[in-house]
């Protein structure tokens, strides 16, 4: 069906199209001839370019994009199909200002929001971690290339994509003081990124993969209760 192959092809193109042999460029395309060529047994529901194309069509959360481009970047002759994943790669050799828009420091100052969905747990281990380490606790991107948060909560008007709708956790961002940083030319730059279904991404303070707790506005619990 098409939930179980949408998250089959985000295995493949977000975390393992170099382990499982798919050519992947740096703005995150793949061809689809070689994913309907694969050998390897998670891919073989994937049996038609006609399938692809219905599991992109449909993704509530816009996460994939399909078009044609000349072969030759791939091959010497004819032209190929070839579909990306808009966010969420762990692909080392994937350039970020390729497959997504950085945000100019005025669009990052007037969001209206910016929101990470987690779980209680895991604000726990953030809050421990601020207060029994170094002060240096904060979101990090553990095994994804970006920290990733949403324009808005899943079921807010316009908001695609960027958290996952069973969370119970949100923690907001300063954009005012992430904007302040983006400015900075002496250490503790904070740039940030959109991709193409909405979600805004960030590889934290000077490009280390970590958001650190002094850039949030305030943490909520689903009910609303304040927990920063």
């Amino acid at each position: 069906n098409n939930r179980k192959l949408s998250h089959t092809l985000s295995w493949a193109l977000r975390h393992s199209a170099i382990d499982i042999g798919l050519t992947i460029l740096d703005d995150g395309y793949v061809p689809v001839q070689e994913i309907l060529d694969s050998t390897h047994p998670r891919l073989k529901g994937v049996t038609s370019i006609e399938n692809i194309r219905n599991v992109v069509e449909t993704s509530d959360k816009q996460r994939f994009k399909l078009f044609e481009r000349p072969r030759y970047l791939f091959y010497p002759i004819n032209n190929d199909a070839n579909e990306n994943n808009n966010d969420g790669h762990s692909i080392k050799l994937i350039n970020p200002e390729k497959l997504l828009t950085k945000l100019t420091t005025d669009e990052l100052r007037t969001l209206p929001c910016i929101v990470h969905g987690t779980y209680l747990e895991a604000w726990e281990s953030i809050k421990k971690e601020q207060n029994e380490g170094d002060g240096c606790g904060g979101l990090k991107k553990m095994k994804r290339t970006h920290i990733h948060f949403a324009s808005g909560l899943p079921d807010d008007t316009g908001v695609i994509s960027g958290m996952r709708k069973n969370c119970n956790t949100y923690i907001y961002i300063d954009a005012v003081k992430c904007a302040a940083a983006a400015t900075s030319t002496d250490g503790g730059r904070i740039d940030f990124f959109t991709s193409d279904n909405g979600v805004l991404l960030t590889d934290g303070i000077d490009n280390t993969g970590i958001l650190p707790i002094e850039y949030f506005s305030h943490v909520t619990d689903t009910s609303g209760k304040t927990l920063l």
